[in-house]
């Protein structure tokens, strides 16, 4: 998934694609889902060039089962649970659908009753996305601890995607008296703020108008050194460059983000640093499972999020586009009115 971190100011947020918002067949031996909320994001295909085409519900779809097709075999599902959907090629195409018939039902994960809906929503997407750079970035970290007394992991974007690798890596790397010190940096005070308060080790800001060098000197001197992990969620051509500046010998890059620029990078000093630089894997289902898992158990804990009808939609991601808002944005589609039976 891509994050909204840093979309250029002067992008527009053109028209949603929609589709039915009538209720669908249920599909033979498959399900009918009640889409209620969904996750504000973008997924890679529907940012182009300078025109954003988000569709919606999107990748991040929560919701109840509204029907269960009776051909379905092993029916471990029943009207009203709680479910969200691993996000296939199939879930990012559906459109702005109320109901989404879902064909593939080992697509389809049901959340425990301790997960609110409006959480679920986030965890196929930004916290999938979180969890499996934390899990890269973990192994290159427990290698290093065995050289150095301390490692520093840098989080580049305190928007959705860094607030939860924030709370993911508290659960995976330790507190900071293990070895471990994370660090965000982020060129908006706010959101650096709140990951002040998500309890990351300190906040570097890089304020844009500055000279680069003086945000790379601030960045060593707060790092007392140099990164040894950089997750990257912005991934832009400055932040790379700037990334490269402050990593350590042996140090590595995870590179995401929703940038459509072109990075040059000078090979030569990679392989003389021993430095390397990854992209952010596709989490697995495996791996969405473990991501619930340790939220219902409260090894993980959600990051701050907003709710927000989804007949504003526009605006939120307008707001988006511009960073004006804090932490997470989640579309509600059901009426606070409605109810289904057997809600969990």
């Amino acid at each position: 998934m891509l994050d909204n971190e840093r979309l250029l100011n002067d992008v527009g947020v053109s028209p949603y694609e929609c589709g039915s918002t009538s209720m669908p067949p249920i599909p033979k031996g498959g399900l009918l889902v009640r889409v209620t909320y969904a996750g504000a994001c973008f997924a890679e295909g529907q940012v182009k060039k300078r025109d954003i085409r988000p569709q919606l519900p999107g990748l991040e779809i929560a919701g109840y089962v509204q029907d269960v097709c009776s051909s379905l075999p092993n029916k471990n599902f029943t009207q009203g649970d709680k479910v969200i959907l691993y996000p296939d090629e199939g879930v990012l195409s559906t459109g702005c659908a109320e109901y989404l018939a879902v064909s593939d039902v080992s697509n389809c994960i049901q959340i425990p009753p301790s997960i609110p809906l409006e959480v679920a929503a986030q965890l196929s997407g930004s916290a999938l996305t979180a969890y499996c750079a934390l899990i890269k970035a973990k192994s290159h970290v427990e290698k290093l601890r065995e050289v150095k007394s301390c490692v520093n992991v840098m989080i580049i974007g305190a928007g959705g995607l860094g607030l939860w690798a924030v709370r993911i890596a508290q659960a995976l790397v330790g507190p900071t008296d293990n070895g471990v010190r994370v660090y965000v940096a982020d060129h908006s005070i706010d959101r650096l703020l709140a990951a002040q308060d998500h309890g990351c080790y300190d906040i570097i800001h890089w304020n844009e108008e500055d000279h680069e060098q003086y945000i790379v000197e601030r960045t060593l001197d707060a790092c007392r050194g140099g990164v040894d992990v950089i997750v990257d969620f912005v991934s832009s051509p400055r932040t790379v460059q700037r990334d490269l500046k402050v990593l350590n010998r042996e140090g590595l890059i995870l590179v995401g983000g929703n940038t459509l620029s072109e990075v040059s990078i000078n090979l030569n000093v990679l392989a003389a640093k021993q430095q390397s630089i990854a992209g952010i894997p596709q989490g697995t289902f495996e791996q969405l499972q473990q991501i619930i898992d340790m939220v219902a158990d409260n090894k993980v804990e959600p990051p701050m999020y907003h709710v927000f009808p989804a007949c504003d939609a526009q605006q939120v991601y307008q707001d988006l586009a511009q960073c004006r808002i804090v932490g997470r944005a989640i579309l509600s589609y059901m009426d606070s009115t409605q109810t289904l039976d057997n809600q969990h």
